[in-house]
């Protein structure tokens, strides 16, 4: 019997794989062409991104 693989991510690297899947998974499921696509899931992205990381800022003060 194998076991899986254990990969050891960062809290940051583990919400930017999410928010990377998360775009892409929205974008084909909403827009019909390349072009269109490629600007929602970079849009997307970057919405994820800079919305966990604005979160994150506005919790700190109560984790101390």
């Amino acid at each position: 019997m194998t076991t899986a693989p254990h990969f050891n991510l960062s809290h940051l690297q583990a919400m930017t794989i999410f928010a990377l899947v998360a775009a892409v998974a929205f974008g084909f499921l909403s827009r019909r062409t390349a072009y269109q696509r490629a600007r929602y899931i970079a849009w997307t992205f970057f919405l994820f991104l800079a919305v966990a990381i604005i979160l994150g800022w506005l919790m700190y003060p109560a984790s101390r």
